[in-house]
């Protein structure tokens, strides 16, 4: 039986809403919330999306809740399991591509062969596509964070810039520094939401325990924001490409 099978029976002391709590309970795992079961009065959901952080010790599960209310829960060895398996559940990544207009687009290709805009398409998409893939499954904020880091997309996004332009241009260094100003102009935006990135990831690196959930929404918002910028410039990149 997992974490989220189990119902642990726990002793629940702090404040939620202003009101004073210090009692066993049966704790278990629902689809969107932490339930709090009690004898003789009625259950507690607490819903997954009002926890800003938790924090667990060999035996001991701590809840950080809005507002600055606090659960201190104490029991079995289960609780260790139990927190991971709520961090399974709360920072399970979500899909970054739907909706965007330019990664979905169809297939450039032509007839025996790939287009030069196809190859500029997946070229400049690919440090994206790539970061998606290395985050899939892994559940752990501080990992998911270093595995999709906004310093390491810039190098990566800049590097793809400068292929395209030696692509368009491989004979004529000067024309490739003017195609890589030029993609790196329409890509300003994106530029800048890789710094905002950047910040966000270091936030859920270096911050604490009680906030590592609400850290980590707001990274999920810049990834998000990330993904959209690199969709919006390529419009301006195929049109360079298709002039070149």
């Amino acid at each position: 039986m997992t974490a989220i099978d189990q119902r642990l029976a726990v002793r629940v002391v702090g404040i939620v809403r202003g009101r004073e709590v210090d009692a066993g309970a049966a704790l278990s795992l629902d689809r969107d919330a932490l339930v709090l079961d009690w004898d003789g009065a009625a259950s507690w959901r607490l819903d997954l999306d009002g926890i800003e952080g938790i924090g667990a010790g060999v035996s001991s599960l701590t809840v950080y809740l809005r507002d600055h209310d606090v659960l201190e829960l104490t029991g079995g060895e289960g609780l260790r399991p139990f927190a991971l398996a709520v961090m399974d559940r709360v920072c399970l990544m979500p899909e970054l591509t739907r909706g965007l207009k330019a990664l979905g687009a169809p297939r450039y290709g032509t007839r025996g062969g790939v287009s030069a805009l196809q190859s500029a398409h997946d070229l400049w998409f690919a440090p994206l596509l790539a970061a998606r893939k290395a985050v899939h499954g892994v559940s752990d904020p501080q990992r998911q964070a270093t595995l999709m880091d906004g310093a390491a997309l810039t190098a990566a996004i800049t590097e793809a810039a400068a292929r395209l332009a030696v692509s368009l241009a491989p004979d004529n260094a000067a024309e490739q520094r003017a195609v890589e100003a030029a993609i790196e102009d329409e890509a300003a935006s994106l530029f800048a939401a890789l710094d905002a990135l950047q910040v966000a990831g270091e936030s859920v690196r270096t911050g604490e325990m009680d906030t590592r959930f609400a850290d980590w929404r707001r990274w999920v918002t810049t990834v998000r924001a990330v993904f959209a910028a690199a969709d919006e410039a390529w419009g301006g990149i195929a049109e360079i490409v298709g002039e070149s």
